[in-house]
C-alpha cells in the first residue's frame, strides 16, 4: 500500500511539474506549437508572443507585445505583427518551427501558410 500511495504521489508531482513548466513557456523547439490562445511569455515577463484580434476586428493576428509584470496591459503596446497583411479569419492559427529552422505560421483547419520568417 505504501507503494501505491508514493506512485500517486510522484504521478501528482510530475503533473504539476508539466503544469507550470508548460505554463511558463518562454521557447519553442522542433515539434512544438503555439496555437491560438496560448502564448509565449520572456523569461523577464516584459513581452508575450500570441494571438490577437485588435478592437472590434474578426481577423487574428500573431504579434508580440508589451506586458507588465507578466499580465497584459489595459491597452496592449503591440511592437510587431507576423501577418499583418493577411489575418486569420478564425482561431484555428498555430505557429510552428519548420525543419529548416524558420517560424512557420499556419492555418489549422487548411494547413496553408500564413506566414514565414524565411518569407
Amino acid at each position: 500500500m505504501a507503494d501505491f500511495t508514493m506512485i500517486i504521489i510522484c504521478f501528482f508531482l510530475l503533473s504539476y511539474i508539466t503544469i507550470t513548466t508548460t505554463l511558463s513557456l518562454d521557447t519553442i523547439t522542433l515539434g512544438q506549437s503555439i496555437k491560438d490562445g496560448e502564448k509565449l511569455v520572456s523569461s523577464g515577463n516584459v513581452f508575450e508572443l500570441g494571438f490577437f484580434g485588435p478592437g472590434k476586428s474578426s481577423g487574428r493576428y500573431l504579434g508580440i507585445w508589451y506586458t507588465k509584470d507578466g499580465e497584459q496591459l489595459v491597452e496592449e503596446t503591440v511592437v510587431w505583427v507576423a501577418n499583418r497583411n493577411d489575418p486569420i479569419s478564425d482561431s484555428s492559427g498555430f505557429l510552428s518551427i519548420n525543419a529548416q529552422g524558420s517560424l512557420v505560421l499556419r492555418m489549422n483547419s487548411t494547413n496553408d501558410i500564413v506566414w514565414s520568417s524565411n518569407a
